[in-house]
Order: C-alpha cells, then structure tokens, then sequence
C-alpha cells in the first residue's frame, strides 16, 4: 500500500484527548452553539459547564463539520497516497455522513472509506467501532479489509441506557414528540438503545429509579456481552447512579475486565441530558 493509513472519527464518539493520541485517530469536531454564542466541540469547554447550563434551561444545538472540514482532510489523503478509515455518526442522527460522503465524491479518490456507525450511533458505541478499526490497522489490516469487518462488527455493538427524561431528545429532534410521551408521571425512567439503523429507540418505559435499573440488567442480560471487546460505562454529569447499576450487574460481568464510567461527551450530551446511565458493549455472538 502506498502512503499511510488514517483512521478519523467525530466528536460524537467521546474519545477523550488521550484516546485519540493513544490510538493515534484524528478527530473531526462537531459545532455547538447556545443561541448566538457557538463552540467546536473538541474538549476545550468543560462537560460541568454543559451540563450546568443545560439544567438552567439553556438549549444546546449542534451542527454537523463542514463541506469544507471533509475536503481539507480528504484533498490532503489523496495528494499525500494515504488511505482514509472515518467512522462517522449514524446517519440516522446527524447529517455528517451524508456530507463526508459528498466530499468523498468531489475528492474522487478511491482510498477514501466512510463507515456509517448505524447501531453504535454514538457515545461510547460509536468509539467501540473506532477502537475496533484501530486494532485492525495495527494487525496490518488495509483500509478495504477493516471497512468491511467494521460493517459487519457496528451491528453486534448495543448500548443500553436509563435516562432521566426523554425532554432533550424530543427537543433536539431526535425523537417524535408522541415516541417521546410518557405522560405526566414524573417518576417514569426511559430506558432506550438503538435501532439497526441508528435511530433511537425508546426500549422501555419503567418508573421509579430501582426498577428501571433492574429492567436494564434484563435487557443486558437477554443480549450477553462478548468478553473479548472492551466494556464501557456511560453516565451523564453524576456517575453515582451508574455506579449502583453495575454494582446490580455485579454478577452479569463477572470475570469481565470492565473500564471505569465514562462521562458522555456534549455532541451526544445534550440530546440525552443529565442523569443518564448505561452500558455499552459488543453483543456475544449466538
């Protein structure tokens, strides 16, 4: 293979500045605004911040990198003979791989490939194809190979989460506003994932906090995790109540190597909201 070999991935993945330095993965940053006032998500503003403002009423909105940013980056692949791996947001929420795949087309260069994250929209999920890119590329896998893998390997992710109400995804659009209804029991805890093609899905609707955590062990346990790929907390501001439930999923994951929670980022932060919790992982083949 001529030149190098690039692997690329949005902010929506969560991969924090040591991750992408680690595994040495470009970041593609998302844009956020607060009406006028507007921000690069690429870890300058601290999530306390976000979320702060979140609860005082404030609407976060994001908006996908530019034409431009793509082309940038893809018009310097093709004069440099590098390939390109960029694993993108689902299409299903965002609009940013329909741009990359415009830019793609306007490059005209073969050695450019675009994975769409489908069921590992975002968040840890979609970090979990990244890394699943990254080992493939440092076993000598070319870019061809590990987009086809990636395909096959974004369907097996699953991220299982309880969030504390459905107000912030309805609001961002990312769901309908009768998907969104939960009537007016404050207590009510919606526990989502995604579909096959990368919208949110509302799994179920439990109330009280305790039973919601139950129910979400249920549905992990109804989709065993393969112990040969990492295993990811998630939470949203406070880790407190993620840490209750993997104390509840003590026994699903023992034996497991599983990572300390991790703090979901703002791109996918501010359509979920504070006070989420859950789990991402790769699904145990069957």
């Amino acid at each position: 293979m001529v030149g190098n070999l690039r692997i690329y991935t949005d902010s929506a993945s969560d991969m924090t500045s040591e991750e992408l330095q680690a595994h040495q993965v470009g970041l593609i940053p998302m844009s956020l605004a607060w009406g006028n006032e507007s921000f690069v998500d690429d870890h300058s503003v601290s999530m306390s911040a976000l979320w702060e403002r979140m609860e005082q009423g404030e609407v976060l909105t994001t908006s996908q990198p530019s034409l431009q940013t793509f082309l940038d980056i893809f018009e310097d692949a093709r004069e440099k003979k590098d390939s390109v791996v960029y694993v993108s947001i689902s299409s299903a929420l965002s609009g940013t791989y329909q741009t990359a795949m415009a830019a793609k087309t306007m490059v005209s260069y073969p050695n450019i490939h675009i994975v769409d994250a489908r069921k590992a929209a975002g968040a840890a999920a979609e970090k979990l194809v990244v890394l699943r890119a990254c080992q493939l590329r440092d076993e000598g896998k070319s870019a061809e190979d590990i987009t086809e893998a990636l395909k096959h390997y974004r369907a097996r992710v699953r991220l299982f989460a309880c969030i504390d109400t459905l107000e912030y995804l309805v609001r961002g659009g990312r769901l309908s506003k009768i998907a969104g209804a939960v009537g007016s029991v404050l207590s009510i805890k919606p526990l989502i994932g995604f579909t096959d093609n990368g919208e949110v899905d509302v799994v179920k609707k439990v109330p009280g906090l305790k039973r919601a955590t139950a129910a979400l062990c249920d549905i992990i346990a109804a989709h065993p995790i393969d112990k040969a790929f990492p295993i990811i907390p998630i939470f949203a501001k406070d880790d407190a109540n993620c840490l209750e439930f993997l104390e509840k999923l003590k026994s699903q994951l023992k034996g497991l190597t599983v990572s300390k929670p991790q703090e979901i980022g703002a791109t996918i932060g501010c359509h979920i909201g504070p006070g989420g919790f859950g789990l991402v992982y790769t699904e145990a083949k069957s």
